[in-house]
């Protein structure tokens, strides 16, 4: 199992601070990596909802998933939402950097990789056992980053809803 990550570095945040993650097929190289630094950076500090500024910040993990939190005291508008998705898809469509795909399920491989992969396929994966119950799987649905913190983005597969699913 890969080393836990307690995601302390959102230090001043709540666990009920709203998260969404964004899932990369492949490894982001330096190149992405700048390009999303740099587009997130711009993007964050003009961020509002409800006219309310949002604090924000985001982090890239391991080369594969960024990970976006956000509080507001006027709480987060279905409009500052849409503004935050906006940066995601420019950088699909211009740079073909696709953060969007949600049919894509990802874990770890036996080497400790991480790999991505259709959910059709992923499914071929787990019913011919190559998906063991330790496997570790990523959850990109969780919500919070109190969930974040207590490690329901990243357990075995069977703890996790992927074994309801495709198992």
């Amino acid at each position: 199992m890969a080393e836990i990550v307690n995601f302390q570095e959102f230090f001043g945040f709540e666990d009920d601070t709203r998260l969404w993650i964004y899932p990369f097929r492949n490894p982001l190289d330096e190149s992405g990596t700048s390009l999303l630094r740099q587009t997130l950076g711009h993007f964050l500090p003009t961020w509002v909802s409800h006219g309310a500024p949002v604090e924000g910040q985001f982090r890239i993990h391991e080369a594969r998933f960024v990970l976006l939190i956000g509080q507001s005291a006027a709480g987060i508008s279905g409009c500052s939402i849409d503004s935050s998705v906006k940066n995601f898809k420019d950088l699909r469509d211009q740079h073909g950097l696709d953060g969007l795909d949600r049919s894509l399920i990802f874990f770890r491989d036996s080497e400790g990789a991480i790999q991505g992969r259709h959910f059709l396929d992923f499914q071929k994966l787990a019913v011919s056992g190559e998906i063991l119950p330790e496997t570790p799987v990523f959850d990109t649905t969780i919500t919070t980053l109190g969930q974040l913190r207590r490690g329901d983005f990243e357990k075995p597969f069977h703890e996790s809803w992927h074994t309801d699913r495709f198992a």
